[in-house]
């Protein structure tokens, strides 16, 4: 009970506050984008950055680790991408929208403050492992297959270069290569920046959190619960349990820290982002908004129960 009053209730209290202010009119959606805008496109890229910076990359780096997550992550994408396409009959688009809405988690907002609030500096490296799978090859993945019906199925190359200039302009993905980079060659963080650091680090996670709730409170609801309900069970239930399993059958020596930090963060519910990403290309958007926000309020009761079962 201690875990979850100092681990997960302020984490979703901070969510349930941020969608009560918007149902209520305390902040309006330029609010909400400003601020959204202010975490994603400069607190988070410095914090992320700050992270692998300071972490022994050389060190902790597990290959194994990687691969084993990349493969199951890959794995429930392509079934979500074909349970869409030959149990829902659903077109191109929308294939592949399900595929991320199934391994796309909340893991930068939720996942990172769960985890290591959990275990501490112990959980950052794989936490921010899983991250950059998830951000840097499943979601550049999806933008190509969305990309392609929008071009046309011959336009590989173009949606290969879109999907590059995602990767480069991502938030998440960048900070992550150039923080590692200097690890990797020992430069050190400038005091300067490092201090900068610090002060908008502590702002990071609450505005995060806060401007989630925001968002989920915006959010189009549909009634098909067929498709959403399908996401959310692959998300919250099947992708953990595969991550665990593989984890533990293909990789038994590994640190136990690291299992963990591994379902948690594929444990989390889906990001909104990919409500974005579906918004932007007109496909599954209702569907796809109802599973985030269905997900995240499931997964105040999946995540709690994680933390008390790895606490």
């Amino acid at each position: 009970m201690l875990l979850l009053l100092t681990i997960t209730f302020p984490i979703f209290a901070v969510i349930l506050a941020g969608y009560l202010s918007a149902w209520r009119g305390l902040i309006d959606s330029p609010g909400i984008k400003g601020l959204t805008g202010f975490v994603y496109y400069f607190a988070l890229p410095l914090m992320l950055f700050h992270l692998f910076a300071n972490a022994p990359v050389a060190e902790q780096f597990d290959g194994g680790f990687v691969l084993v997550y990349f493969v199951v992550g890959l794995a429930v994408h392509l079934t979500g991408l074909f349970t869409a396409r030959w149990l829902f009959k659903c077109r191109w688009s929308e294939q592949a929208i399900q595929g991320i809405a199934v391994t796309f988690g909340n893991g930068v907002f939720i996942g990172l403050p769960v985890t290591t609030g959990l275990f501490g500096e112990a959980a950052n490296m794989p936490v921010l492992l899983a991250i950059t799978i998830e951000n840097g090859v499943l979601m550049p993945l999806t933008v190509a297959l969305l990309e392609i019906e929008r071009a046309g199925r011959g336009a590989i190359a173009r949606a290969a270069l879109v999907a590059l200039k995602g990767i480069l302009r991502n938030p998440v993905i960048m900070p992550v290569l150039i923080g590692a980079s200097v690890a990797l060659l020992g430069i050190g963080v400038p005091a300067v920046l490092d201090e900068l650091i610090k002060l908008v680090r502590g702002a990071t996670v609450p505005c995060a959190l806060f401007a989630l709730g925001a968002t989920l409170a915006g959010l189009p609801l549909t009634e098909r619960f067929r498709e959403t309900g399908f996401m959310v069970v692959m998300k919250l239930f099947v992708y953990p349990a595969l991550v665990y399993l593989a984890m533990r059958l293909l990789l038994p020596d590994l640190d136990p820290v690291w299992r963990a930090v591994a379902v948690i963060a594929a444990a989390m519910p889906i990001g909104a982002n990919v409500y974005l990403i579906a918004a932007r290309y007109d496909a599954y958007v209702q569907r796809t908004s109802t599973a985030v926000f269905a997900s995240t309020l499931v997964s105040v009761v999946t995540v709690s129960a994680l933390v008390v079962v790895f606490g």
